[in-house]
């Protein structure tokens, strides 16, 4: 809220310095953004006065002018300029004076005459006519008021004003006016506020010959109340109203217009002035716009409006758009004779939703959209009134109509001094307390250790003993408030179990060069279908939202593969060439549908990989490196996963139920997602990794005896895997079998079609005693003789 400390010490007498009223209004509560001091824009620029004037010896085009600036002497000055005359008052740019434009005055010479200044145009103090009639003649500004001589110009253009910018939270819309600000800096520089008392007289008549109202929808329209004024003066505002609407951003029109908009700024309470003459029927409806209506507002513009939209309404068409802007047909002009006044409370979120729809948004709009007070609808009315009757802008009518669908009761709240106190940690007398509310309109008396507080209306916001207790400290002082140490034992903190397997996982695969992403939590409900995934697939059995942001973020999501798929897609056609993501998350499985219970909640890892360099097995390692990271010893099968490639798939077991599945993403699949390259997908259920036994590390001595290594060569069915020759491996050779590997697949010419050739090197070793070969040999027999049985030969 940027607010004229001119027009703020109408009502308050500011009696500190500005820093000081920024530094307590602060800790009062009101941050203040911004400070802008208008009289820097020019200095030592002053009202003259030209008493004489005579041709420049030197020059036919200049003329030297003695001006009296107030000073003992006259003050000569050599212009140019054709249209001043003796007696007029002008604006003087002195010796050493700067102008808004940019230019620094220095007294010299012209032609051989010393000029101690200059005469100031409009242009070049930066005036448009809307700032100061007659600024855009070309030529000197001729000054049309009677000034003092000497008068610092930035006196008569309202120049010499400081704007503050306040920031005001949601929960005070009171603040959103002078009047607001006024009463909150009373309170915090302990002064009166002079709050403006409406008086005016009226001129007989009845205000029911002029206008009738009819409020339909008192549901987003609580109050509308209107007044008539009839013999219209047209004329231009006084220049004191002219200087705070200036100060506020607002341009002065007329004195009808300019009231309304300066008691919108001084109350907060928005109004509109239709011209009776184009009320047709004169009749005003409150009512739901029909469907398709038509209205081209004041800025000439033209809007289709729906029922969920309040208009205000002759018998006709609509006159205005409730609590925004007013239609192009009634607005005031220069030969209106007779006004309707009105001023009203209209639902906020009505006036947001219209507001938005039609893409406008003006000061009026604001305010409503904030919130306004239904009590402060006839103060603003009252003061607008007085307004017409100080400026005789005409005559008010007798009468009011005020349609309202029930006014509220006063709200009290009874709260205990003591309670406060302790939600406080302070001491504050009772007494105390009462005084400050009281000056924050909030009326208290005290009875014992009972405050009573009669809650005014403009402050919905205060609900009960929480927020009198934050009225009375931001008041009292927070600066009272002593810092203390903390009590307490010292607890050292330790992650859960579930985080710190978190953090292990993380850890393992940024170590393989991974990146962590973070998605949303909700898909599309089309994910599974672009997926391929099966109608009777589990994963379909997903939490649906009632209100979702949108049709892509409908659904809880049951995998993580469409996120990742997604990401990769946006990284792929963002022509990134190669990526290694993970995501460690949630999945959400409902119990059952329609969901009545929070849904299970389990953990998942997500892989995502492409680029020239990347393939099925660089993934099938990194799965494998995080199930051993926890003690997991995997075997695995084919999987049937529909997104993934049939024959680069695979399933990872742990204890007889699948703990991964991973592979090439099936090239369906990957251009359904915009991923026109191989890609490579894992899921991981991370709850197994959690409940996984914790490890034990045994240490034990370096080997005394030697190994021996023997190599096996077979041949076997290529359908046979690779995991089931090394399971019988492993059972066949016994204790003294320390280690085995595949070094070599092979498949192509010496080797019949259907089969390929697999070779290990085995590590024998007896921890006891030197291993003898025929040891090593028995165990190669036994093991011979049981892969004989899984169709595996020994190659010659």
């Amino acid at each position: 809220m940027k607010v004229s400390l001119n027009w703020l010490g109408r009502y308050v007498d500011i009696n500190v310095p500005l820093s000081e009223l920024c530094d307590k209004m602060v800790m009062s509560g009101f941050e203040v953004d911004g400070i802008e001091d208008l009289s820097r824009s020019m200095s030592n620029v002053v009202v003259g006065l030209i008493e004489k004037r005579e041709k420049h010896p030197n020059a036919d085009k200049l003329q030297i002018c003695y001006l009296n600036v107030g000073k003992e002497t006259p003050l000569q000055i050599v212009t140019g300029a054709d249209n001043v005359f003796e007696g007029a008052l002008v604006p003087i740019a002195l010796h050493d004076s700067h102008l808004p434009n940019g230019l620094h005055i220095k007294k010299g010479k012209l032609r051989g005459i010393e000029s101690f200044g200059m005469l100031c145009s409009g242009e070049e103090l930066c005036l448009k006519d809307s700032d100061y009639p007659g600024a855009e003649v070309n030529g000197i500004l001729i000054l049309n008021e009677e000034y003092p001589v000497g008068t610092d110009m930035r006196t008569v253009l309202g120049l010499d004003d400081v704007i503050i910018d306040f920031s005001v939270t949601a929960n005070r819309p009171d603040c959103q006016s002078i009047l607001g600000i006024a009463r909150e800096v009373a309170v915090a520089l302990k002064t009166e506020l002079k709050m403006p008392i409406p008086e005016y007289k009226t001129k007989g008549g009845n205000i029911n010959e002029h206008i009738s109202v009819t409020v339909k929808d008192y549901d987003l329209c609580p109050r509308y109340m209107g007044r008539a004024v009839v013999n219209i003066r047209m004329a231009s505002s006084p220049e004191w109203m002219k200087k705070c609407l200036k100060a506020e951003g607002m341009r002065p029109i007329n004195n009808i217009v300019d009231i309304t908009n300066f008691v919108m700024l001084e109350t907060g309470q928005p109004m509109h002035a239709f011209d009776l003459r184009d009320v047709n029927g004169r009749q005003i409806i409150v009512r739901r716009a029909e469907e398709k209506e038509g209205i081209t507002t004041l800025d000439g513009k033209e809007h289709t409006l729906t029922p969920e939209m309040l208009v205000i309404a002759d018998s006709n068409q609509p006159s205005c758009l409730a609590g925004i802007m007013g239609s192009l047909d009634s607005e005031i002009k220069e030969d209106t004779s007779s006004i309707f006044f009105e001023s009203a409370k209209f639902r906020r979120d009505s006036v947001r939703r219209t507001a938005r729809h039609l893409g406008m948004r003006t000061e009026s709009s604001a305010r409503f959209e904030k919130g306004i007070d239904i009590m402060n609808v006839e103060y603003a009315m009252e003061r607008a009134l007085q307004l017409i009757y100080e400026l005789d802008a005409g005559d008010i009518v007798e009468g009011i109509i005020d349609c309202n669908a029930g006014l509220p009761q006063e709200r009290v709240l009874n709260v205990s001094v003591s309670g406060i106190n302790a939600l406080l940690g302070l001491d504050i007398s009772a007494d105390d307390m009462v005084d400050i509310l009281n000056k924050l309109s909030i009326k208290t008396t005290n009875s014992g250790d009972t405050l009573t507080c009669t809650i005014p209306t403009f402050r919905d916001d205060i609900e009960g003993r929480a927020d009198i207790a934050e009225e009375i400290m931001r008041i009292y002082g927070y600066d009272h408030i002593i810092g203390t140490q903390m009590n307490g034992a010292i607890v050292w903190g330790k992650k859960p179990h579930d985080r710190l397997c978190a953090d292990k996982v993380k850890s393992r695969l940024v170590a393989h060069g991974l990146f962590e992403i973070v998605t949303y939590s909700f898909i599309s409900g089309k994910a599974l279908d672009m997926l391929g995934v099966p109608a009777d697939d589990e994963r379909r059995r997903s939490v649906v939202l009632r209100n979702p942001l949108g049709e892509e973020y409908s659904e809880m999501r049951t995998q993580l593969v469409s996120s990742m798929l997604n990401v990769l897609s946006t990284n792929y056609n963002r022509k990134i060439s190669e990526v290694r993501f993970f995501e460690v998350s949630k999945v959400f499985i409902p119990e059952s549908l329609p969901a009545v219970s929070q849904p299970e909640e389990r953990p998942a890892v997500c892989i995502g990989l492409y680029g020239e360099n990347e393939n099925f097995f660089d993934l099938k390692g990194i799965v494998e490196d995080i199930l051993s990271c926890f003690g997991i010893s995997a075997e695995y099968e084919r999987a049937n996963q529909a997104y993934l490639h049939p024959g680069r798939q695979a399933l990872a077991m742990a204890e007889g139920s699948p703990i991964a599945v991973f592979g090439e993403v099936h090239p369906d699949t990957a251009e359904r997602f915009g991923v026109n390259t191989r890609a490579y997908i894992a899921e991981i259920r991370m709850d197994k990794l959690i409940a996984a036994p914790n490890d034990v590390l045994l240490y034990k001595p370096l080997p005394r005896f030697p190994s021996i290594e023997r190599d096996l060569a077979l041949t076997c069915d290529k359908e046979l895997p690779v995991a089931e020759i090394e399971k019988t491996i492993r059972l066949s050779a016994g204790k003294n079998l320390e280690d085995i590997w595949l070094f070599d697949v092979y498949q192509g010419t010496q080797i019949a079609d259907g089969k390929k050739s697999v070779a290990y090197r085995l590590v024998f070793r007896n921890s006891e005693a030197t291993l003898k070969d025929e040891e090593v040999d028995a165990s190669l027999r036994k093991i011979i003789k049981n892969l004989l049985e899984k169709g595996c030969v020994l190659r010659s």
